[in-house]
């Protein structure tokens, strides 16, 4: 089974319609479906840059990332 998944793009509070809060950290991973992506999907990407950890930026990282 394959799981889709997603990068925070920022570091925020979500709040889920149940009354949840979650706080995301930007870079994490989070399933497609989970319902705190739902909440605010523009706080999301499928880009794997998103995730990635690094000390400097590599030269093919320089480029935002398009969406």
């Amino acid at each position: 089974m394959a799981l889709d998944v997603v990068y925070a793009r920022s570091s925020g509070l979500v709040m889920t319609p149940d009354g949840g809060r979650h706080m995301v950290q930007g870079g994490q991973h989070w399933p497609a479906d989970d319902p705190v992506v739902l909440a605010q999907p523009d706080m999301f990407s499928a880009d794997p840059r998103y995730g990635v950890s690094f000390s400097r930026a590599p030269a093919e990282m320089s480029e935002a990332p398009v969406e």
